[in-house]
């Protein structure tokens, strides 16, 4: 249960964060996203410090236990503002989806259904819910179909290979970005 809640706020999240790229000036992106790391950074602090009931209550219903709580937020911000520093509006709020609703719903789908393994905890069964939910993001915002589908096939393999210690929060967000931005893709 612990997983659909954490992915589910990370869908929601990420998807309100995305909408926000496109509608708020440039520079208040940046600034909101810089607060939402620091105030996340700072939480995690207290809550190892001093377990304040709040956020007893926020991690322990949304963060996998481990010494770094809010690691997987704050790694998920910091690839979000990668997105915002480096591309358009429209490209990062396109890649910031693709990281908030294809990773999402892998990690659900590998995680509740994933029976093949493939690397790590990786499935082939969220492999390809990435791939589909990437694909459909895409041609719904008006990318050329053979464009979407050539970019879902590479993000989905960066997804899947991508090591533990890099994290796929940062180089979804990124490679989607970058792909979207490739003259060769235009």
């Amino acid at each position: 249960m612990l997983e659909l809640r954490r992915n589910m706020a990370h869908l929601l999240l990420g998807s309100f964060f995305a909408f926000l790229v496109v509608t708020l000036p440039h520079e208040l992106v940046i600034a909101c996203n810089g607060l939402l790391i620091s105030a996340l950074l700072i939480s995690s602090f207290l809550y190892q410090k001093h377990k304040i009931a709040l956020l007893t209550w926020l991690f322990t219903r949304f963060d996998r236990p481990g010494k770094f709580t809010a690691k997987g937020a704050i790694i998920f911000f910091v690839g979000t503002l990668i997105a915002v520093l480096l591309f358009p509006p429209l490209i990062a709020a396109l890649s910031i989806l693709v990281l908030a609703i294809s990773d999402s719903l892998a990690t659900i789908a590998g995680h509740y259904a994933g029976k093949h393994i493939v690397f790590g905890k990786k499935t082939i069964e969220g492999t390809l819910v990435f791939f589909a939910c990437t694909l459909v993001i895409l041609v719904f915002f008006s990318v050329a179909p053979i464009k979407a589908l050539l970019i879902a096939l590479i993000v989905s393999a960066t997804e899947l290979v991508t090591p533990t210690y890099l994290d796929d929060n940062l180089t979804i967000p990124f490679a989607t970005g970058l792909l979207l931005s490739l003259p060769i893709f235009v």
